[in-house]
């Protein structure tokens, strides 16, 4: 055909699309030993037929480059190359952006026989491409780029330059009708992937690049695209930033050039209008008046109607442009059916959504919202279902030091959150709930409570069943952690740990697979697996065993809380393989438990070593709890649930059993919701504190699940955890002598004023005795390192507990004066502000809320009150660490809790 006359007030070395790159292509590649260069070029230089034939790679002169049909000669430099005697046409450079103008100033000044060059470097410095510019236009040489990905001639299955196409470029690459113009690289490959559903293929595709300076750009493309005889249509995809498409626009309107083919437009990056800095490509970044919105409407003045609609396919002759990529198929089918043109070969695939994974969440959608999976392409099908056959969270291990996976502490407002919830957005949940929440990240619903409490009571009772250790550590004046933390060392990994965690896992091979998601009784599955001949773990059978299988599958079918597993589980007890011990009981403890950590364990947010341990966590707590009365000997409902004579004792609420245990009193209901309430609140403190720390170093050390727990409670002591007291005893002071509770409404706030006006000039004074020499002892529970510095300040986890208490009309006195107090005492002068009542002044008024009527009655001692304020800190502790055992399990490593030796200090 006869070209139009070259039209630009520059060089332009082409004048059809054919002619950018072709068979007779012969390309030299600069930096042919880089990371990206190696992979590409090898696949370039085996799609093309073998068009590479030489590579540089400064420093090395000899070497050659192998590749699937051929080695490349590689030599040191543009010179080497010449002076061997080899030809080339091309050059394709993949160096340093610094690099790239000395790279373009060899090849142009040493290869008289160069037409183009290739960059595919970005972010190449504006300076450099000037004067790239001025040299390349001097000497007579295109260039492409820069941060291009080269150019793809589909007809002559030539690719020069990036990876366009992919690494399989004979598939992405269909030879066509259609032209592609593209600032992204990937893009041009997807586009090209797009439109074989609309039956169309490509003749050439030129990623342009997106660096400030686009050296080949639309107008010329668009030219090029014009005298191509193999060429119907154009796709064009541009960013904002640069006048490129409104120069070529404007050009053929002024008919510099004329275009008589459909263009289809899309323009992209409306979201970088107000970046200050490019985001992605240098380029990519508008100025004034070449945002996207600008380009859109240059677009549309061109083509004369508005954007795409597939359901009204509106187009001109001139093009149209389209909202996204995915109109391209339909934008194009419509163009060349105005033209009168036909697909170039038959649809080949469709856009409609092919997710690899789905997950609906456990949403009840309706049908037309449901994602159905689908197999993904080879090698990545073969991967995911390899990952599927996995079973529970696979978790990369690596150092926990100072990390957790479990707790977190907002450095904003300092709330601690357990699993992504907030602790004080836990604080009405029963403490049996966060006992199960902390180490299965999901929270157990009211059907599921009444099997959890029973259950966490049965281990209750287990473990109070020796408590000599306790009393031996007691005689000795052992504070609770540390005759808590004896029985509890000595658990071990004992055998009904063991026979729980063997149990589960035997379940989990049955019935992971085929099991209904939601563990929906399935009979011919439990005939099936009954039938199995599959090893099952031998058990040591314990006295009671059939009593409590009993009574724990009465329970379970009453609540509703029937699984297949827990089906199976009494079904094989009925009928075990031939040679098989079976306890009927632990075979449906294992059954329940994995109940409740089934839906975490599929769903992949916990790992199969945490399900299988359920019984160990639950264990020790059952240990911690039952050997923890102050005086056993004389806690009556500790007999009961010791000797479970009456298994409805098991029916207790867990946080109640905990109550009766310390108090061996029934709670009143307010007494009830403040004591579920201050064991929640005291779950955790983030991963930092001391007790996190012995647990997890010990897991560290590679211990028991029962040694960590020992762990967490000698890092505990009169510092830590027993330190509540010493605001219990302050509170015992200034209340000495009156009853609070027992005044009237009326009275109790003029009581609590002058209790606080007392309070503060006893400060006074002794602070005024302390210039003389000595020292004050601080007011406990007041002020706080973070909730500091304004006016007025508030710690807001008592701000929350305080206003929770009140909504269930609970006002506790002690912590209304801790209010009062630190006003008068900013009052007085005595602070620089109001100090914040934080959250341990709330723990203690609670606390001793619930001591003071047996501490005035002479029913405990000061000494017993300690303990068992204590000891509802090891209560509440128990849960969160639990949470981060697990964790450290789940994710760490041995010995990654050591101090590293550059962190280590010599005090001489």
């Amino acid at each position: 055909m006869s070209y139009q006359n070259n039209v630009f007030p520059y060089h332009i070395g082409v004048q059809s699309l054919h002619e950018l790159a072709n068979k007779h292509s012969r390309v030299c590649v600069m930096n042919i030993r880089g990371t990206e260069s190696s992979l590409v070029t090898q696949i370039s230089h085996a799609y093309s037929g073998g068009n590479v034939v030489a590579g540089v790679q400064y420093g090395e002169s000899g070497g050659i480059f192998e590749t699937p049909i051929g080695d490349i000669p590689v030599f040191g430099s543009i010179s080497d190359v010449i002076r061997g005697g080899i030809e080339f046409d091309t050059g394709v450079i993949y160096l340093p952006p610094t690099a790239v103008s000395h790279a373009v100033s060899e090849m142009c000044a040493r290869n008289v026989n160069l037409k183009r060059i290739v960059i595919v470097t970005e972010k190449v410095p504006v300076r450099d491409s000037r004067m790239i510019r001025y040299g390349c236009q001097n000497r007579k040489v295109d260039v492409i780029g820069a941060n291009t990905l080269g150019i793809a001639n589909s007809w002559d299955q030539v690719r020069i330059g990036g990876a366009l196409g992919g690494d399989c470029p004979e598939d992405s690459l269909r030879k066509g009708s259609i032209a592609i113009y593209s600032n992204s690289g990937n893009f041009s490959t997807t586009i090209s992937e797009y439109l074989k559903t609309a039956g169309f293929g490509t003749s050439t595709i030129l990623s342009s690049g997106k660096d400030v300076y686009i050296h080949f750009a639309l107008a010329e493309f668009l030219y090029c695209a014009e005298n191509d005889p193999r060429t119907k249509a154009i796709v064009v995809y541009v960013e904002p930033g640069g006048f490129y498409e409104k120069q070529a626009l404007d050009w053929i309107e002024q008919g510099r050039f004329k275009l008589t083919k459909p263009v289809i437009a899309c323009v992209s990056g409306r979201w970088k209008k107000n970046l200050t800095r490019s985001c992605g490509h240098a380029g990519a970044m508008s100025g004034s008046g070449d945002d996207a919105e600008v380009k859109e409407g240059w677009f549309d003045g061109f083509f004369g109607v508005p954007v795409f609609d597939s359901k009204l396919p509106v187009v001109s002759r001139r093009g149209v442009r389209i909202r996204t990529i995915q109109d391209v198929p339909e934008a194009v089918s419509a163009c060349m059916k105005l033209f009168g043109e036909l697909p170039d070969f038959q649809p080949t695939g469709d856009l409609s959504l092919k997710p690899w994974f789905a997950n609906d969440l456990g949403l009840p959608l309706p049908s037309n919202l449901q994602m159905q999976a689908v197999r993904a392409v080879s090698p990545y099908g073969e991967e995911i279902e390899k990952a599927n056959r996995q079973i529970g969270a696979r978790i990369n291990r690596e150092p926990m030091r100072n990390r957790s996976g479990a707790t977190s502490i907002d450095p904003v407002d300092y709330n601690i959150s357990l699993h992504g919830h907030k602790l004080l957005d836990l604080v009405e949940q029963p403490f049996g709930a966060i006992c199960i929440f902390s180490v299965l990240k999901s929270i157990p619903d009211a059907g599921q409570m009444s099997v959890i409490n029973p259950l966490l009571n049965w281990f209750v009772a287990r473990g109070s069943a020796d408590v000599s250790n306790g009393a031996r550590g007691r005689k000795n004046g052992c504070t609770p952690n540390a005759y808590i933390a004896a029985e509890v060392i000595l658990a071990g990994n004992n055998r009904l740990f063991q026979d729980l965690q063997s149990i589960s896992s035997w379940l989990i091979d049955l019935f992971y697979h085929e099991a209904d998601p939601k563990l929906g009784i399935d009979q011919e599955l439990i005939e099936k697996k009954c039938s199995e001949d599959r090893p099952v773990p031998q058990l040591q059978r314990e006295e009671d065993s059939e009593r409590w299988a009993e009574y724990f599958g009465a329970l379970l079918k009453t609540n509703g809380q029937e699984t297949i597993l827990t089906r199976f589980a009494q079904s094989y007890s009925r009928n075990p393989a031939a040679g098989v011990t079976v306890d009927p009981c632990k075979l449906l403890i294992s059954a329940i438990l994995l109940g409740l950590a089934w839906i975490p364990l599929t769903e992949r947010r916990i790992s199969r070593e945490t399900a299988q341990d359920m019984g160990s966590y639950l264990g020790v707590n059952g240990i911690i709890v039952g050997v923890s009365p102050v005086n056993p000997e004389k806690n009556v409902f500790w007999q009961k649930l010791r000797d479970l004579k009456d298994p409805a004792m098991l029916a207790t609420d867990f946080s109640s059993t905990c109550f009766q245990m310390l108090f061996n009193r029934i709670p009143e209901d307010r007494e009830h919701f403040t004591f579920n309430a201050l064991l929640n609140l005291t779950v955790t403190n983030g991963p930092g504190t001391l007790s996190a720390l012995g647990a997890k170093e010990s897991i560290s050390a590679r211990n028991h699940i029962a040694t960590a727990y020992a762990g967490f409670m000698t890092n505990t002591g009169l510092a830590h955890g027993g330190n509540g007291f010493e605001a219990v005893r302050y509170l015992r002071n200034i209340f000495s002598g009156t009853e609070p509770h027992k005044t009237a409404k009326s009275e109790l706030e003029p009581l609590l004023k002058r209790l606080s006006n007392q309070a503060t000039q006893e400060f006074m004074l002794h602070k005024k005795e302390a210039k003389g020499g000595g020292t004050v002892e601080r007011i406990p529970s007041i002020n706080h390192p973070v909730f500091r510095g304004k006016a007025e300040n508030h710690d807001p986890r008592e701000v929350h507990l305080r206003d929770l208490l009140k909504t269930k009309g609970i006002v506790n006195p002690y912590l209304e004066f801790y209010h009062h107090l630190v006003k008068d005492l900013f009052a007085e002068g005595l602070t620089g502000s109001i100090y914040c009542v934080n959250v341990d002044a709330a723990i203690a008024c609670i606390a001793l809320e619930l001591l003071a009527k047996q501490l005035d009655s002479g029913e405990l001692s000061e000494k017993e009150a300690q303990e068992i304020v204590f000891t509802m800190f090891l209560y509440g502790r128990m849960a969160g660490v639990s949470a981060e055992i697990a964790d450290h399990l789940s994710r760490g490593l041995d010995l990654d809790c050591r101090t590293p030796p550059a962190e280590l200090v010599f005090l001489s």
